[in-house]
């Protein structure tokens, strides 16, 4: 079946073009299903509060369109350091396998204040590597963050 090579769990790196690069995880299920996890707390963005924003999991759907392309949309939900909610994002991205069918591309997202109105449309891109199984023990294990941003937290101070 077209598409089915993006099921599986991924390291994504997520960059755009406002904000810093991030790292986040991502699952994508036989039945069409996808589960993001960003990291929690993220940098003040353009387009929210002048602190920290919380964020949770993104939750979604994607769909093959050919044989090694998908589309993919999931919703995180924002707060900003109170807990007061400001912002749900929505993420559409068009993704792209890799030849290797162990990564991919693609992405653009929009942001929407919690009654639906859009706050801001955002690109960037996002690059994925897929996770795979590995005994314990052995050396030369894929390391906890393999990108360039390596130098950089998985969250803020």
């Amino acid at each position: 079946m077209a598409g089915q090579e993006f099921v599986g769990s991924w390291r994504l790196t997520v960059a755009e073009a406002e904000a810093p690069s991030f790292l986040a995880l991502g699952t994508f299920g036989v039945g069409g299903t996808v589960v993001v996890s960003p990291p929690p707390v993220v940098p003040p963005s353009p387009h929210g509060p002048a602190t920290v924003v919380h964020t949770s999991a993104g939750h979604g759907a994607w769909e093959a369109t050919g044989a090694d392309t998908a589309i993919v949309t999931f919703v995180l939900l924002a707060a900003d350091e109170n807990g007061n909610p400001f912002a749900i994002r929505t993420v559409r991205a068009s993704l792209m396998l890799g030849a290797d069918g162990q990564s991919f591309s693609g992405e653009e997202a929009t942001v929407t204040d919690p009654a639906g109105n859009v706050m801001a449309t955002e690109s960037g891109t996002i690059q994925a590597t897929r996770l795979i199984a590995e005994a314990p023990g052995i050396s030369g294990a894929t390391p906890m963050v393999a990108t360039p941003e390596a130098e950089q937290p998985l969250w803020p101070a």
